[in-house]
C-alpha cells in the first residue's frame, strides 16, 4: 500500500511474514509503480525499531536508514527508511518484466 503522495515521494506500507516466498518480480513490481507511474524521486518506509522482521527485509531490499521518529509506535521509536529511485536495483529487472505493465 502506498500513501502520503507528494508529487516528489510517496509512502510504501508492505507486511511479509517469509522473505524467501517473495519472488524478485514483486519486489520490481512494487517499486516499478512509484517510480516509473507515479514518477516520484524516493520512496520511504517506516518499521519498528522492536520489529527485527522488518528491519532486515527493509535493508535487505535497500531501504537505507533516514531519521528516527520517537515514540511513534506504541512500543518504540519507528525508523524512517528512504530509496532514491536512483539506487533501487529492482528497477534494473525492468528488461525481464516490463511486458506485465
Amino acid at each position: 500500500m502506498y500513501d502520503g503522495y507528494t508529487g516528489s515521494c510517496i509512502c510504501m506500507h508492505s507486511r511479509c511474514d517469509d522473505p524467501s516466498h517473495v519472488s524478485r518480480k514483486f519486489y520490481w513490481s512494487i517499486f516499478y509503480y512509484p517510480f516509473n507511474v507515479a514518477k516520484v524521486k524516493i520512496v520511504k518506509a517506516l518499521a519498528c525499531v522492536a520489529n527485527d522482521k522488518a528491519i532486515k527485509v527493509n535493508e535487505h531490499i535497500g531501504f537505507k536508514r533516514e531519521a528516527l521518529l520517537k515514540d511513534y509506535f506504541p512500543n518504540g521509536d519507528a525508523i524512517v527508511y528512504s530509496m532514491p529511485k536512483e539506487e533501487c536495483r529492482w528497477l534494473k529487472l525492468t528488461e525481464r518484466y516490463k511486458e506485465n505493465v
